[in-house]
């Protein structure tokens, strides 16, 4: 038996939870086998009801997860990242574990597709009470700032947070950086026993997530990075926290440091087998459509899902440390979303390659030249408009011209194209690699 707001999943036996968003589908849930309401609103229905003052309360109150460790990520990017992490450290460690994010439900063997990084509270709470049932020690998860302002976490505490860094995004819904910054800063209060909080002091804001009753361990601080040499796919990290050491990762970039740094510190302080993860730790690697990389010929393509200008900035600037003849960059904007970040974007997109090729990414339900011209306010230097990406991506592989770089952004594992409310399916990298075999 499970507790439900959404009628859609209810199956028989389940509770639907009514307030004041979801009660014209009452009929619905009772129709799918709801057992129970309860419900928030003066209404009484034809089966058992319940009347209670707060439906996420009942939520909170009605699951125990006090014998499951909970950790949560946040910030503007690197979430997926440092969680996929932790969820490989666990993995090695055998301790069995689930992840919840933007690129699904990972459990075992088993890979679900969610709607959105941070699901639904009851949805989530599902999740969670599967991965107990499933004999999970440790819950994972992406927690972003639409769910903590939405409230989609209520009544979670956490035994190690992380925020991973704050810059500009998703301000078509919080209109500004404060209400962004104040949603986000919420996370430092649901901390639970050893109340570990892991911040980032490379980034500007990390002293808005201080709660002196948190355990805050800043990495620059309190652990500081001496030196990072990157490679073509891999590169060789020096820190010094207790001592100094130096481990070899299989990622790339100056920021994946940080990710990587958040993680085996998590793994640390939960009094994990940290040293069996520094030994090991060329066999942790980012998650698919991060810094993914294609050879062809002797040039290479990286398929990446940065979509803000902070991330888009560090990616580029990662690549330019790798010896090259010039850096192609495919990438566009997403429709109905924060349109200020586009000529952003596309500036420094322009900046940092030696071309660009803007296209669509997901238009939704605004017009693709309404988009383009957001983005070609800030286009400066070599760079042509080609809206159709797979056409784009196959204009960007016919410039490769020998130990070159070509950078498609914006979607990364996104195996589908958002237009109007149609999801056609469409991948950066299957679209490349059909490309790359058509010509030869």
């Amino acid at each position: 038996m499970r507790l439900w707001k959404n009628s859609k999943y209810v199956e028989k036996g389940d509770y639907y939870l009514v307030d004041d968003n979801n009660e014209k589908y009452v009929l619905d849930a009772i129709k799918n086998g709801a057992s129970k309401i309860i419900t928030e609103t003066n209404n009484t229905y034809d089966i058992d009801t319940i009347k209670v003052d707060s439906v996420n309360e009942y939520i909170k109150n009605y699951y125990d997860f006090s014998d499951i460790k909970l950790i949560g990520i946040t910030g503007t990017n690197g979430k997926t990242t440092t969680c996929f992490l932790i969820y490989q450290m666990f993995k090695y460690l055998n301790v069995k574990v689930a992840y919840i994010g933007t690129i699904g439900f990972y459990i075992e063997n088993k890979i679900t597709d969610l709607e959105n990084t941070t699901p639904s509270i009851d949805y989530l709470y599902n999740l969670i009470n599967y991965a107990k049932e499933e004999k999970c020690e440790v819950v994972i998860m992406e927690v972003s700032s639409h769910a903590l302002k939405q409230d989609r976490v209520y009544g979670l505490l956490f035994d190690a947070i992380a925020v991973t860094n704050v810059t500009k995004d998703h301000l078509d819904y919080h209109k500004n950086m404060k209400d962004y910054i104040l949603s986000k800063q919420k996370i430092i209060y649901l901390t639970n026993n050893k109340k570990i909080a892991i911040l980032n002091g490379n980034d500007k804001r990390y002293k808005k997530f201080i709660n002196k009753d948190n355990k805050n361990i800043i990495i620059k601080k309190n652990i500081k990075i001496k030196k990072v040499k990157i490679n073509l796919d891999s590169m060789l990290l020096y820190f010094k926290d207790n001592k100094s050491r130096n481990v070899k990762l299989s990622l790339v970039g100056y920021f994946n440091a940080y990710n990587f740094l958040m993680a085996y510190l998590i793994i640390k302080e939960l009094g994990y087998d940290y040293e069996k993860v520094l030994l090991n730790s060329e066999k942790f690697h980012e998650p698919m459509g991060r810094l993914d990389k294609i050879t062809y010929n002797k040039n290479v393509i990286f398929i990446d899902y940065a979509h803000t200008p902070d991330a888009v900035k560090k990616v580029l600037k990662t690549v330019k440390k790798i010896k090259n003849k010039g850096i192609i960059t495919i990438i566009g904007c997403g429709g109905n979303r924060d349109a200020l970040k586009r000529p952003i974007m596309a500036k420094i997109a322009c900046y940092l390659s030696s071309y660009v090729i803007f296209t669509n990414d997901n238009p939704r339900f605004e017009d693709e030249k309404d988009i383009m011209n957001d983005i070609l306010n800030g286009a400066i230097g070599k760079y042509e408009v080609i809206y159709d990406r797979f056409n784009a991506i196959k204009k960007g592989i016919s410039m490769l011209n020998n130990n070159m770089i070509l950078m498609i952004l914006g979607k990364g594992h996104e195996d589908y194209q958002i237009i109007g409310d149609k999801k056609y399916h469409f991948s950066d990298k299957e679209s490349v690699i059909k490309i790359i075999n058509d010509i030869d």
